[in-house]
């Protein structure tokens, strides 16, 4: 028994520099790729790690979750396909600036000019640009086009629908948008920001966001695309516009963690 314990603690120890490397964010999101984690812990990840969502799970049990849970944050949106892991606080850290600056944690993004309120004509400030509006491929009825791509699916391993799988969807053509790093976000009626999001290729994301596959509906598919697919539906069936804010930037996480703290999208704190 004490051998086992040792080697718990063994392993703790390992993923400390992650526990410290969030506990100094100045934000109470993370959204890192699993290189951006490997960065952070300096050595690879195991390959149960990129295979399996369960291994990035919320479970004190497991001695490298049982780090980032005891600095009070906790994980979710994981995508093994893509690599991609979000880390949540329920506040944020009150970590010094300088702690911050000596791990490379991300860093407040500079506040827009004074004057501007948190409503969608203030993204301008961060530099966000409006792209394009969203317009849903509609029916001869004229009502949105509505889709349930789950019903495609040969789910010969009797896979679970992930918590945004049930549907329904909607279609729209995909914007054009640059293939290059950014932050984007979903405006309704021309004044409120709804979600807000990065991604390393603009136009890959939303192409994943205009038209749903029947894979990604299931456990291990991508649950974000549904999830934002789904509300722009439910948005446009009441009749609101949806826009699209983006920039370009190598800078994408630190923008992104900052217009969450400053404009706390509710559909960012969906499941």
């Amino acid at each position: 028994m004490w051998r086992r314990i040792l080697q718990e603690y063994a392993m703790a120890g390992k993923y400390e520099s992650l526990g410290r490397y969030l506990g100094a964010l100045q934000s109470n999101r993370w959204s890192a790729t699993f290189r951006d984690v490997e960065a952070v812990l300096g050595f690879a990840l195991p390959a149960s790690a990129r295979k399996y969502a369960a291994w990035w799970s919320n479970d004190e049990s497991h001695s490298h979750a049982s780090v980032w849970m005891n600095a009070g944050w906790r994980t979710s949106d994981v995508d093994v396909r893509q690599g991609n892991v979000v880390f949540r606080s329920h506040s944020v850290p009150l970590a010094s600036a300088a702690a911050g600056a000596e791990l490379g944690a991300s860093r407040p993004v500079e506040e827009p000019p004074a004057g501007v309120d948190a409503t969608a004509p203030a993204l301008t400030g961060w530099g966000l640009r409006r792209f394009a509006g969203i317009e849903l491929e509609a029916g001869p009825d004229g009502n949105p086009v509505e889709d349930m791509p789950q019903k495609r699916y040969e789910n010969v391993k009797k896979k679970p629908l992930n918590p945004n799988g049930h549907g329904p969807f909607c279609r729209f053509p995909a914007p054009a948008l640059p293939t290059a790093p950014g932050v984007y976000a979903v405006v309704v009626d021309r004044q409120s920001v709804a979600y807000v999001g990065m991604a390393e290729d603009l136009r890959q994301r939303w192409q994943g966001y205009a038209r749903i596959q029947p894979a990604n509906c299931y456990s291990g598919g991508q649950s974000t695309n549904c999830k934002i697919n789904n509300a722009i539906l439910l948005a446009t069936r009441k009749n609101q516009t949806i826009d699209l804010w983006i920039r370009e930037t190598d800078e994408s996480q630190r923008l992104e963690s900052t217009l969450i703290c400053k404009f706390d999208p509710p559909w960012n704190g969906r499941r």
